[in-house]
């Protein structure tokens, strides 16, 4: 008999953290019971080995060998071979709370049909107990979920076995798939079960990037950051509008889209590795592209006001750098000109 939740864990250069994140796993007192899949993604320090020991010692782990081909290569081939009634995914230097899968099949059993997601700690240490208690949201929460910081990643969530096995990570992007594979979710969840809910656990079942050895690679600079995330972003406005999210809901996703665009142009400006004019270059095409332009126009139409509003209208990379500048380092003048912005726009909407 198949166990009812199967873990996926890509393993890379995880020699200090992957014992206790496969303990974390497999003492999890699951109905139904519990396995996982360690996927060794050529991981050139001791990872692999590792893995082989838990494989010796514990009959409900599988181990995966094979050339580094990144995250989604490894969560790929990991889905290809788990065989559960549910999959979750979990990083090899993250951890998963004491009876964070018991409350996460909870949920899902307490509402069925559902999508169960559940809030994450970066506290090892937080003492807040796993509890299967959740909030249903409709479809249509989606976008403030995800700004929330809830979609967007895919281990936190329950995905149902059969649905996910239909489904790839996309392995030609360097950044953002993860988003990419939960709105492919979330469409073939639409398809096979119309009105379906988010079932979401206030609890924080899993422990987010618990290692401080500081070999993650989240902050790499992303040399396609500006190319990539307009794609996500279409997609995930696509997804909003069928799934019917709130027009209050838009106005802050349009913020945090030109927020992400215009820090990664500033991002270009900080550490590309070319000369000084390639780099200017570069971050002038990034500000010229016909999705930014598009998105502009739909916040002006809005009166959707943000500091970065301006300097991307008239293309001012100085003005751009010089406000991405004082937000990373906390100086006052992205504060004033947020301020300006909400008295100027907002205000002016508002009144109207």
């Amino acid at each position: 008999m198949r166990p009812a939740i199967c873990v996926v864990v890509p393993v890379y250069r995880a020699e200090s953290t992957i014992d206790r994140c496969v303990e974390s796993i497999l003492t999890q007192q699951v109905p139904g019971g519990v396995c996982c899949v360690l996927v060794d993604d050529g991981s050139p320090d001791r990872s692999g080995g590792l893995c082989d020991a838990w494989a010796r010692r514990d009959a409900r782990v599988r181990v995966l060998h094979k050339e580094d081909g990144g995250v989604s290569s490894a969560r790929n081939a990991g889905m290809a071979v788990a065989d559960a009634e549910y999959l979750v995914f979990l990083d090899a230097d993250d951890a998963l709370r004491p009876g964070a899968l018991a409350a996460a099949l909870a949920a899902q059993r307490d509402h069925p049909g559902s999508f169960v997601v559940w809030r994450y700690s970066t506290d090892p240490a937080d003492p807040a107990p796993a509890s299967p208690d959740a909030r249903v949201q409709p479809a249509s929460a989606m976008v403030r979920m995800y700004l929330d910081c809830l979609i967007a990643m895919p281990w936190n969530k329950l995905y149902r076995a059969d649905l996910a096995a239909q489904l790839r990570f996309d392995e030609s992007y360097t950044l953002g798939e993860d988003l990419q594979f939960v709105l492919d979710y979330m469409a073939k969840l639409q398809a096979s079960q119309p009105g379906w809910q988010f079932a979401l656990v206030d609890a924080p079942l899993t422990f987010y990037n618990c290692d401080t050895t500081g070999t993650s690679l989240s902050t790499r600079y992303h040399s396609d950051y500006c190319d990539i995330w307009p794609q996500h972003f279409a997609k995930l406005n696509a997804a909003g509008r069928a799934l019917h999210a709130p027009a209050e809901d838009l106005l802050p996703l349009h913020r945090a889209e030109l927020t992400v665009l215009a820090e990664g142009v500033a991002d270009i400006l900080r550490r590309d590795p070319a000369s000084p004019e390639q780099r200017r270059a570069k971050a002038a095409r990034a500000l010229r592209t016909p999705w930014l332009r598009d998105l502009l126009r739909t916040m002006r139409a809005e009166k959707n006001y943000s500091p970065y509003y301006l300097p991307v209208w008239w293309k001012n990379l100085h003005w751009l750098f010089a406000v991405a500048e004082s937000k990373r380092t906390g100086s006052p003048l992205y504060g004033k000109m947020d301020w300006l912005g909400y008295y100027l726009f907002l205000g002016r909407r508002r009144r109207e």
